[in-house]
């Protein structure tokens, strides 16, 4: 089947499904989010372990689970910390050499796919808090057509007008005709936002939000594209027909998620303060 063909279907699956979580919100968002991340996980370390790294992905995921326990238990820090701490006394029988690799390529697994990614049920959560379900369904929503947005933009325009090479020694294909294509359609896409769903954006949130999907996130998805050629690999795994892996679909949204949070939650006032 045409790769082309192959990948509208699958957006076509997937981002309804994607869509029902948002609108949902709640445990079936938390869920969500959670998975994607766990997934996104696996595929790091093992990208990790390609590379020569022992990185383990039981404590990988124990750690994140602690984490994850934020959101539905009051002391989870001790249960984060005891678990940080047995495992950085496990490192220790890894061998001298061994033992540094082991303990920051499963933080980093940690912290890169999953502490970024969960970021968006804190938004969800407080917006939920502040404004209702209907707000933080909205908000939700715009941020990930953002990425959609920039994703589309940056894609057409490259194949196009695309000339001048953006990063050739991380990734060929891209360009900064590209970029300048996601950024236009971001802003398009924050100003629909704007004028039909969310009034209370200001035009500066606007410019913000175009800004930080259209050119963070095409920096998080350059990340992670050098952490694939340092892997020696063309996608991060073969889940998604047409897409590669999870973290393949998802790299711009992690890398953006913190700073939607700090901006939302510092310098608007759509969350709970």
């Amino acid at each position: 089947m045409n790769q082309g063909l192959v990948r509208i279907l699958t957006a076509l699956v997937g981002i309804p499904l994607i869509v029902y979580t948002v609108y949902v919100g709640d445990w079936v968002f938390f869920a969500f989010i959670a998975l994607i991340s766990l997934v996104a996980q696996m595929e790091f370390v093992y990208m990790l372990r390609r590379m020569g790294w022992q990185v383990s992905l039981t404590w990988s995921w124990l750690l994140s689970l602690s984490w994850l326990c934020k959101y539905f238990v009051e002391w989870w820090q001790t249960p984060l910390l005891i678990v940080v701490m047995l495992f950085a006394a496990s490192t220790i029988y890894t061998g001298v050499r061994r033992s540094i690799e082991r303990f920051a390529g499963t933080l980093a697994s940690m912290v890169y796919p999953v502490i970024m990614m969960s970021f968006m049920i804190d938004i969800h959560w407080q917006a939920s808090q502040a404004n209702g379900l209907d707000a933080a369904f909205l908000i939700v929503l715009m941020l990930l057509c953002l990425i959609w947005a920039t994703d589309t933009g940056a894609y057409y325009a490259g194949r196009t007008l695309g000339k001048h090479k953006l990063a050739p020694s991380i990734s060929p294909n891209k360009t900064w005709e590209g970029t300048i294509g996601g950024v236009v359609l971001a802003i398009a896409t924050a100003t629909l936002f704007k004028t039909q769903w969310i009034p209370e954006l200001s035009w500066v949130d606007v410019v913000v939000f175009a800004f930080l999907a259209g050119v963070w996130g095409q920096i998080g998805d350059l990340l992670e594209s050098a952490f694939k050629r340092a892997a020696g690999v063309k996608d991060s795994a073969a889940i998604l027909p047409g897409h590669g892996g999870i973290l393949d679909r998802f790299d711009s949204i992690i890398f953006t998620a913190p700073v939607y949070y700090l901006y939302l939650s510092e310098l608007t006032s759509l969350l709970a303060r």
